[in-house]
């Protein structure tokens, strides 16, 4: 028997070994290749990007013969482990004025008009390119590319002329070797490393619709290989982690069995399952411990605890798929509950939809119960759903959805219904009620009673339900079965204090500013901060910022608003030496106002010298939702030369593509793609990505709320403009 056991537990190590490593494998291999395949996806975009901007660069230095600075930028492409090597080819030697002045290193004022440039005709002519100021030199058979091309050129500028001789070295780049980066890598991994990266990407060099010649990068995959085989090293690692300690587990265990550790536990796991049987647990099949005969009170006991705890997993198992359901679905009537209802409320606050709010109470529920027994009480409550239901269907046309807060609590919301639809939808609840269910049922009277109120557009879901409470109190006191619904919601009066206070902050100018969100430079340089209204009340209450927006578009007012706000940051600039730009929020709807775009030309033209510390700010989320008028913004603040910034920018509200064709000047990265940045390669990538596209569009970058010290120090290592802790 002991030996058969042995038998068998060796069979069962030997299988979850097996599957173990089969698992392990599959694992490995999924994330390896999700990982391999993002990285070359974000690999791709930064080969790509990095070689755009050199090639940009390239072509303002090519056409001034400036080797130190063609030097510089190669040994930069370089320093970016993307590309290996440069080499420029020119088929045409293209020059101009600003070349021959500044290859002459003792004059520098290109304010002198070129009047005639001239060579030894033995080694070349010198011709004009028609409808230019480029001149092009053609080299004959005679000239030596290894010696530098000698220029004769005069300027003339107040009558006066100046004679000049520049000399251009034409090589550009020395023919250096190649220095390939040579590591040892393990003979496995290239079997899983399959990537391919085009070895040579070569560029035109444009000049006026001509082609002057190429630029050739060899790109270099070290760093791709690189970091997947550091990434393929570490899955490598932990799987060795995952599986020595699994198998010396089952080896122990195996011994453990052989050393004759299996009698002595099932001896003392037998006392142990006796004494629990004492708990009545329940019996289950025994048939396949019928052989086993010298374990068959244990077997009998251990059936006996495995029935009770499968009784118990299965009354868990309902229990979980009862409370899950519960999360968003009364079990009972199949109506969504209050959770939902939190969701709907505030789709219905961001759409700023109107409706009606209904509260359903059915009153002496106990009582109910009593006259009716349990079960007969919930076909009742299925009934009296069903009749609500049924007076719901009749409004087809309007959007109406029923939720159970608990057991005779039920809220109605009505979108887009009006006042005199919310009477009469609430009088067809009532008298289908009465007139139906008092005759399958033993019911009190009064016990349906209907409370209804408007959505506040003002208020919150806590105090609309307050006020709904209200309104069924009021209908309940009544005393028979009926309703009360009221016009408005917070009342006219509340309204209308809110709007009074609102209209006098703004009218009479009362209120002040102050900033927050410093961000800085990493050496510690205060660059920007975002301007804060401080906005109070009569009684120096603090007035939210959310309603106070929300009131003053109502009224109309948000464009004064908005404008005094930018005067009042004006005269800060005014009045402190500053050397720091404010950030000033500005709502969508502003920034589409006409009104508005002629205020800040106005703005500009006699504050030039103090609107250039001000940047608008616009979210992501806005932009994204509102493109067309937030690029017809910016191209407005383009022409008036103001600067404008995205806020918590994120890549899938706005991609960089979009971003391409429309002229920012700031990007303020959202803290989800920073966060944890040090230890993300993904996200290490999306942010490398984000500065390669700022460098090329002559955008700044700036990080949001970084609260990681590593973080910070890994971001420190980045070309952002400005960071905020």
């Amino acid at each position: 028997m002991k030996k058969n056991i042995i038998n068998r537990a060796l069979k069962n190590i030997i299988f979850l070994i097996l599957i173990f490593s089969f698992i392990l494998f599959l694992f490995f291999g999924l994330f390896f290749n999700d990982f391999k395949e993002k990285l070359f996806i974000n690999a791709k975009n930064s080969y790509q990007l990095n070689i755009d901007k050199f090639t940009k660069n390239l072509e303002e230095k090519v056409i001034l013969f400036d080797k130190e600075s063609i030097e510089l930028l190669v040994s930069d492409a370089k320093g970016t482990g993307f590309i290996q090597n440069i080499k420029i080819k020119l088929d045409k030697y293209i020059f101009d004025k600003d070349t021959l002045i500044f290859q002459t290193k003792t004059f520098n004022d290109t304010s002198w008009n070129l009047a005639d440039v001239t060579i030894d005709t033995k080694f070349g002519e010198i011709q004009k390119i028609e409808n230019s100021q480029f001149f092009e030199f053609k080299p004959s058979n005679l000239f030596n590319f290894n010696e530098k091309l000698i220029l004769k050129y005069q300027l003339f500028k107040n009558n006066e002329i100046k004679s000049f001789i520049a000399q251009i070295d034409l090589n550009l780049l020395e023919e250096k070797k190649i220095e390939k980066k040579e590591i040892d890598f393990l003979g496995i991994f290239e079997h899983f490393y399959n990537l391919k990266i085009d070895d040579i990407v070569t560029k035109d060099l444009v000049l006026k619709d001509i082609i002057y010649g190429t630029v050739e990068f060899t790109l270099d995959d070290y760093k791709l290989k690189k970091e997947v085989y550091d990434y393929f090293i570490k899955l490598l690692f932990l799987a060795i982690v995952l599986f020595v300690p699994a198998v010396i587990f089952m080896f122990y265990y195996n011994r453990y069995l052989d050393n004759k550790y299996i009698v002595k536990p099932i001896k003392y796991l037998d006392k142990v399952v006796s004494d629990l049987i004492e708990n009545k647990f329940s019996n289950i099949d025994n048939k396949m411990f019928e052989d086993s005969v010298e374990y068959k009170n244990l077997v009998s006991n251990i059936s006996k605890l495995s029935n009770k705890i499968a009784s118990l997993v299965n009354e868990l198992n309902i229990n979980k798929d009862t409370l899950e359901r519960n999360l968003l679905v009364d079990s009972l009537t199949g109506l969504y509950d209050k959770r939902m209802f939190d969701i709907d409320m505030k789709s219905m606050f961001v759409s700023s939809v109107e409706g009606y709010i209904f509260l359903l109470k059915i009153a002496k529920l106990n009582q109910i119960e009593k006259l009716n027994g349990t079960l007969r009480t919930d076909d009742f409550i299925l009934s009296f759903v069903n009749i609500v239901n049924n007076v719901i269907q009749l409004y087809k046309d309007k959007s109406i959805s029923c939720y159970r807060f608990n057991g005779s609590e039920f809220i109605i919301l009505a979108k887009e219904l009006k006042y005199f639809e919310a009477l009469d939808f609430a009088d067809k609840i009532v008298a289908n009620l009465t007139n139906n269910i008092f005759k399958a049922y033993e019911l009190p009277s009064d016990i349906f009673h209907i409370g209804a109120v408007p959505v506040d557009q003002y208020g919150t879901i806590d105090s609309i339900l307050t006020l709904v409470n209200e309104r069924y109190s009021k209908a309940l006191s009544k005393g028979k079965d009926g309703y009360d619904i009221l016009e408005e919601s917070r009342g006219k009066e509340e309204i209308k204090k809110d709007e009074m206070k609102v209209k006098k902050i703004i009218e009479q100018n009362n209120f002040d500013i102050s900033f927050v969100f410093d961000s800085c430079s990493f050496g510690g340089e205060l660059l920007m901060r975002e301007l804060k209204p401080n906005l109070k009340d009569d009684d120096n209450n603090i007035f939210p910022i959310g309603l106070f927006v929300a009131v003053s578009e109502k009224l109309d007012l948000n464009r004064k608003f908005d404008t005094e706000v930018i005067l009042k940051a004006i005269d800060f600039i005014k009045n402190n030496k500053i050397d720091y730009k404010i950030a000033i929020n500005l709502s969508i709807k502003t920034v589409s106002n006409p009104d508005f775009i002629i205020f800040l030309e106005d703005l500009v033209s006699k504050n030039e010298d103090f609107v250039k510390h001000i940047v608008f700010s616009i979210t992501s989320y806005s932009a994204s939702a509102y493109k067309n008028i937030f690029i017809d913004f910016v191209a407005h603040l383009n022409r008036i030369g103001i600067e404008i910034l995205i806020k918590r920018y994120k890549t899938k509200e706005l991609s960089l593509d979009e971003l391409a064709n429309i002229r920012i000047n700031y990007i303020k990265i959202d803290k989800e793609l920073t966060q944890n940045i040090h230890n993300d390669v993904i996200k290490k990538h999306k942010i490398k990505n984000i500065i390669i596209f700022a460098e090329i569009n002559d955008i700044k970058v700036l990080v949001e709320n970084i609260e990681s010290d590593r973080d910070y120090l890994y971001l420190n290592k980045l070309d952002l403009y400005a960071v905020n802790r």
